[in-house]
């Protein structure tokens, strides 16, 4: 249907409820189920049948200042075209969005939408009232509107969530039971690391805070897989189904498709304990081997010996050794690599640094462990992701020491 470029009435539009609903399933790949559908209205011209963008709709009525009322009346057409899929199966969540901004004006407490999810015999429990907390100033309306409608029995996500306009510092106030992942965070997520320990660290405070993760604007299996990977619990996107008008036609096609996603990612699990497993005794072998040489040479012989191997093994990106104390013996040695964004900020370690606050020291020294490997990081030696495995051996003199080696990037996934 054509888009329309002319003015419109948004009075006409409200008065003859010239609206209709398109759904977008939500998914959960673990369950393996369609656990719901957020709601996304659209205008619709009644002289030519035209669809009228929703960013449309809403500029309109913001102009008008009758935000308010369209607001309403999406909500209640979504409500409306849910309660059909709702008959059917009274476990569909329905994902509702509300336009914050109306919390300003003094809705808190007008009842408007609990009556219109029993008009429709809807249980509040099946909706999740999705918000953008930026948009309202009223911070205190906002905590009554949330606190009144979990009251009810309602849901609360916060979306957009890593988008420019989210303040990660409202969701303590928020207390909310899902949070939706912006699309922008998810875009190409499996091509960019920056991304993806965003994307962690908002899946680790959920963990925290209790609530669910959304993955919103899924398009891509291989960013379906990523998020899957970084804990996300559900996904919605084009890589299900775009939004539709008559999603009940769909629900076998996006059944499959989220059953075809299970099995590849149970696939690749299995696949990527298989391939660590094989990384890290290969990493084992060449560790132990430099260690074997080590104990066969004084200390002051270290540092010719880390050069020689290093030269053997392109997967280490440097290696360098500490003392018992967590003193590092000898210099960083590298590979030959790009190193350091900025000097000033990355540059490796030299003979002499402490070590002993790091994870890779104190966990072998403290612990029963005789080799430990971290969490990938930005190394301040070269600016670069790696991984540091580090392993206990005993000198020539007796004395333990342990090699810290760096995993290169290209070699850890």
């Amino acid at each position: 249907m054509p888009l329309l470029d002319y003015k419109l009435d948004i009075n006409d539009i409200i008065k003859n409820e010239s609206i209709t609903t398109h759904f977008q399933p939500v998914v959960s790949v673990k369950k393996k189920t369609v656990v719901g559908f957020e709601a996304l209205c659209r205008g619709i011209d009644v002289e030519t049948n035209g669809i009228i963008p929703p960013n449309t709709l809403f500029h309109l009525a913001k102009d008008r200042e009758m935000t308010l009322e369209f607001d309403r009346l999406c909500r209640k057409k979504a409500l409306e075209s849910y309660s059909r899929i709702y008959n059917k199966d009274n476990e569909a969540i329905l994902f509702l969005n509300l336009d914050t901004s109306i919390i300003d004006r003094g809705v808190v407490g007008s009842g408007h939408l609990l009556n219109t999810v029993h008009s429709y015999r809807i249980d509040p429990g099946n909706v999740v009232i999705e918000i953008i907390e930026s948009k309202t100033t009223d911070i205190l309306a906002l905590n009554r509107f949330i606190e009144t409608h979990k009251n009810y029995g309602f849901l609360i996500a916060l979306d957009d969530v890593g988008a420019g306009h989210s303040n990660l510092d409202r969701i303590p106030l928020v207390k909310p039971d899902v949070l939706k992942i912006d699309r922008s965070l998810i875009n190409n997520i499996d091509r960019m690391y920056y991304k993806q320990e965003v994307f962690k660290s908002l899946v680790n405070l959920s963990k925290k805070i209790g609530a669910l993760v959304v993955a919103e604007g899924v398009e891509r299996e291989e960013e379906a897989m990523l998020v899957l990977d970084l804990g996300a619990d559900m996904l919605q996107g084009y890589y299900f189904s775009k939004p539709q008008e008559n999603i009940d036609d769909k629900i076998s096609c996006i059944k499959n498709k989220t059953d075809s996603i299970a099995f590849k990612y149970r696939s690749h699990l299995v696949k990527k304990v298989k391939d660590a497993k094989s990384r890290h005794k290969g990493y084992k072998m060449i560790i132990d081997i430099i260690t074997s040489d080590l104990s066969k040479i004084s200390v002051e012989h270290y540092d010719a010996r880390l050069k020689e191997a290093i030269k053997s093994h392109l997967v280490l990106e440097c290696v360098y050794i500490l003392n018992e104390a967590g003193t590092q013996v000898t210099d960083t040695i590298f590979n030959h690599v790009e190193i350091l964004k900025n000097r000033k900020i990355f540059g490796p370690a030299k003979k002499g640094t402490d070590h002993s606050s790091k994870d890779y020291y104190y966990l072998i020294v403290n612990t029963s462990l005789s080799s430990y490997t971290t969490e990938p990081y930005i190394s301040l030696a070269s600016g670069n992701l790696c991984v540091t495995i580090s392993s206990l051996f005993v000198g020539l003199d007796g004395r333990r020491f342990i090699i810290c080696v760096d995993i290169r990037q290209n070699y850890l996934y």
